[in-house]
């Protein structure tokens, strides 16, 4: 009904072209007047060039409208009221049409910026990508889990990567798999799964991936607590009435037997061997109740006692508290701080402590190097603006790769005269202040320590 006008139109330019040839062939063959007969034909030229172009212009204008379609141009529109009556109706259906597809577009993306909010908001990583590695989507989270800004296709990452790309790529389990990663300033555990998704035969793989390294340190330190406190519960409630009863046997040889010693009836190297043995089980367990103690430090952590810290003022703090060491060590010194001046809501005094632990371990590693350098250096995070990282580094022995897993671990030490608890206590401060501590080390070359902490938001603050 929308192409009738169009239709009738074209039947009658048809018609009149066809009478126009009838009459021109009879005035020519039956009276001979050739003059109308070329005027006749002249005019039925011009009839079908009139044809030619209302159909050209109607094709014109339909291929204009599937090529804005194709090429998904929904701006384009028609002139309807300037028009001509015969392209009105057409035109009006275009502008329709292209009213449609342009409304469909728009839910289409509005819904996209959902589907991409939704995806961006998890922590969890994800990618989707083809059979040849082509990534479609991938979110912020799997950007910085993997240190990546920028990544095309999976396979880029096969160098850096190859246990990802090895799992990604192979046969999808209903379980996840675990991966180490070994990024430039920290290793991380992931959990890896990977899902098939078919869209039009082809095939898209969807695969996740959390780091739970942190997870299963706060669920081992947390095991270790418990242990710890038990333990330490056990062996005070013997190691003290230990204490006092040797100390009270030792009070009571020495007033009741030195009597019968000067009397001659007890030998004095038997009475100095009683002495000595006491003395000596007093001070093994007075060594013993000191060790425990130690070790109950790490169950007993009090909470931070936050309040606004300038990282400038706390480490130049730090800086004077071991500066004298420094010196006497002959070891070179350096410290670099930013020019904006930042701030951490945080304990001071924790801050303190692990800083001067950090910095106390780095001399011990410079000890034996001829050419001592320590550097104490922050700046902003440069993954992330709302973090600080907190750098030690040194250029001493370093941590050796078989015990590089187990440093973090309570008690575990390589010093002769270490309790072990140093870096433990530090990483369970740190972590209570929402952060985290790691490292990177290369024996002799160096050794970072990296204390990552949140800044502090506030309005005003500069």
């Amino acid at each position: 009904m929308a192409f009738s006008p169009f239709n009738l139109r074209v039947i009658a330019r048809v018609a009149s072209l066809g009478l126009t040839l009838l009459l021109a062939l009879y005035i020519g063959f039956r009276f001979e007047w050739y003059i109308s007969m070329c005027c006749l034909l002249a005019i039925a030229v011009a009839m079908v060039a009139e044809l030619v172009h209302y159909v050209k212009r109607t094709h014109q204008d339909m291929l204009r409208f599937l090529l804005a379609i194709k090429h998904s141009d929904f701006t384009l529109r028609f002139a309807v009221e300037g028009a001509p009556p015969q392209y009105r109706e057409l035109h009006r259906l275009f502008n329709e049409i292209t009213e449609s597809f342009a409304q469909v577009k728009a839910e289409k993306e509005v819904h996209h910026q959902y589907l991409q909010g939704v995806v961006e908001h998890l922590r969890i990583g994800l990618i989707t990508f083809d059979k040849t590695g082509q990534i479609q989507l991938m979110n912020k989270a799997a950007h910085r889990l993997l240190d990546l800004p920028f990544l095309q296709n999976l396979n880029a990452a096969t160098r850096l990567y190859p246990n990802l790309t090895e799992v990604a790529f192979g046969e999808p389990t209903q379980e996840g798999k675990l991966i180490k990663l070994k990024q430039l300033t920290e290793e991380v555990l992931l959990t890896v799964q990977v899902s098939i998704l078919r869209l039009q035969q082809e095939e898209i793989r969807i695969m996740s991936f959390q780091n739970i390294r942190s997870e299963m340190e706060a669920q081992e330190l947390e095991a270790w607590k418990k242990l710890i406190s038990v333990l330490t519960h056990e062996i005070m409630n013997s190691v003290t009435p230990i204490i006092s009863l040797t100390s009270s046997i030792s009070d009571l040889v020495a007033s009741e037997l030195t009597p019968v010693t000067e009397a001659g009836h007890l030998e004095e190297d038997t009475m100095e061997d009683l002495q000595l043995g006491l003395r000596t089980i007093e001070k093994r367990t007075r060594g013993m109740q000191h060790f425990v103690e130690n070790y109950r430090r790490l169950t007993r952590v009090p909470p931070p006692r936050r309040a606004p810290l300038n990282i400038q003022a706390l480490c130049s703090h730090v800086c004077k508290l071991v500066e004298a060491q420094m010196k006497d060590q002959h070891i070179a010194f350096l410290m670099q701080l930013p020019e904006e001046v930042l701030w951490l809501n945080a304990d001071a005094e924790q801050l303190e402590q692990v800083l001067l632990n950090l910095l106390k371990n780095a001399m011990e590693s410079c000890s034996q190097v001829s050419e001592r350098r320590i550097l104490l250096r922050a700046h902003k995070d440069p993954k992330a603006e709302h973090l600080v990282r907190i750098e030690v580094v040194d250029n001493g022995a370093g941590i050796a790769p078989d015990a590089q897993d187990h440093v973090f671990i309570p008690f575990y030490t390589t010093k002769p005269q270490g309790s072990g608890i140093g870096l433990s206590l530090s990483r369970q401060m740190v972590r209570q202040h929402g952060g985290n501590l790691h490292f990177t080390s290369l024996p002799h070359p160096q050794t970072t320590f990296f204390l990552t902490l949140p800044l502090l938001v506030e309005k005003g603050r500069e």
